[in-house]
């Protein structure tokens, strides 16, 4: 039987092309539309032939708009939202801001004659901007929402509180990647959700561990990266936090670092290459290159985002990763780092549970000032510590490929 899909929400698309690919792979009955798709970088060109966009009418017309006028008055949802952002948030623009996207979703919607034909809504980042369509959806239809992360742990105004909780309330399931995140949703919105709520981790895209593979012997091809982007050849690479967001730790961990005692070891790499805004790009550059240069260890801030081989041998070419960001759900960057034999070393706060039951080696720190010492335990035994790295990669295989991830979500978008 025929299933047809509507992605809404956030459109990330290194996210949802591994889901919907392989959701598509192991069931050829999906039809999957996306109408707000899109990439991290402009400059990366992905497939986009696994949707079938054309079943949605994105340019909205006049009439439609009409008629979203004249039915907007008879909206209950519009009302209370509208009066709980005026009244109790006391926010007179962004409620009026409110109203004009629930306007320009309720047209959108008419315009495609409320996406009858379509089975299953798919909510991605729960967050109250990405969820004004559920309120939308017609009865009867099968709405499922997925927690990503930073939305759970986040986000915590009242705004947002209240809105979610009603989206989970007419939600049919609620998916997000971990035990420890499933304890926070029943936590923060209702124990009486605990019958919705799957645990289900995203399909990762085997096409980045299978160049791993294949280029993890190639000296050539790693040490010309390195060259390229100015990697040691001598010294130990370390690679602080996965993107340019604050919420990286990258301070907290560089002022850690300043009390190793072996800095003539080691390289420190910071990527900026997505997750701050542009605006502020260059003034937190500026910060993190201050404070780098006072640890007195050689470093290098990039803006590169890697994709294909090169996001592969990027893996390849550092050695230790530290990732102790403020929160997390489960990360891709981490596990492919430690696919690639780096020893990884990261906050004990975050819910990763998920990877130390596959048997994953890697070191918890509950402290940014413990940091340094577990950095210099692991200088003092590094061939050892490299050596134990390497076993994480059997470990994933396991754990991780086949098919039990995405027949998970076979059975949750059913």
């Amino acid at each position: 039987m025929q299933k047809k899909i509507l992605v809404l929400g956030v459109g990330q698309h290194n996210f949802l092309y591994y889901l919907y690919s392989a959701l598509k792979a192991y069931n050829n009955s999906y039809t999957v539309a996306a109408p707000f798709v899109r990439e991290l970088d402009n400059s990366v060109k992905n497939d986009y032939s696994i949707y079938s966009n054309e079943l949605v009418s994105s340019k909205v017309s006049a009439y439609s708009y009409l008629k979203a006028f004249l039915a907007l008055p008879f909206d209950g949802f519009l009302y209370q939202t509208f009066f709980f952002i005026l009244f109790i948030e006391r926010k007179f623009k962004k409620a009026v801001h409110f109203v004009l996207k629930y306007f320009q979703a309720k047209a959108f919607f008419l315009q495609n004659d409320n996406f009858k034909s379509f089975d299953i809504f798919h909510f991605h980042y729960l967050q109250y901007s990405y969820v004004r369509e559920l309120f939308l959806v017609p009865k009867g239809k099968n709405i499922v929402c997925t927690f990503w992360g930073s939305d759970l742990l986040r986000t915590a105004d009242i705004l947002n509180l209240y809105i979610i909780k009603k989206a989970l309330n007419r939600a049919t399931a609620i998916t997000c990647q971990s035990i420890e995140l499933k304890e926070i949703v029943l936590s923060k919105y209702g124990r009486h959700l605990e019958s919705k709520i799957n645990v289900a981790m995203f399909p990762i895209d085997t096409k980045t561990y299978e160049a791993i593979d294949v280029f993890k012997n190639d000296g050539s091809s790693i040490n010309e990266f390195k060259a390229t982007y100015r990697y040691s050849f001598e010294k130990i690479n370390v690679l602080i936090g996965h993107n340019a967001s604050k919420f990286n730790n990258h301070e907290n961990i560089i002022t850690a670092l300043t009390q190793t005692v072996q800095k003539e070891k080691v390289h420190l790499i910071i990527n900026l290459n997505y997750g701050l805004p542009e605006s502020d790009r260059a003034a937190y550059k500026m910060k993190l290159t201050q404070a780098l240069e006072n640890t007195g260890i050689s470093f290098v801030l990039l803006e590169n985002f890697f994709s294909g081989d090169e996001l592969a041998i990027a893996r390849l070419a550092s050695d230790i990763f530290i990732h102790m960001p403020i929160s997390d759900a489960l990360s891709g960057t981490m596990l492919e780092l430690l696919y690639a034999a780096n020893i990884v070393i990261t906050g004990s706060w975050l819910p990763y549970k998920t990877f130390a039951n596959a048997g994953l080696k890697y070191h918890e720190v509950s402290d940014f000032s413990k940091l340094s010492t577990v950095f210099d335990s692991i200088l003092s035994q590094y061939a050892i510590e490299k050596e134990a790295a390497k076993k994480n990669h059997s470990a994933i295989q396991e754990a991780f490929f086949g098919d039990r991830i995405v027949a998970k979500w076979n059975q949750i978008l059913k």
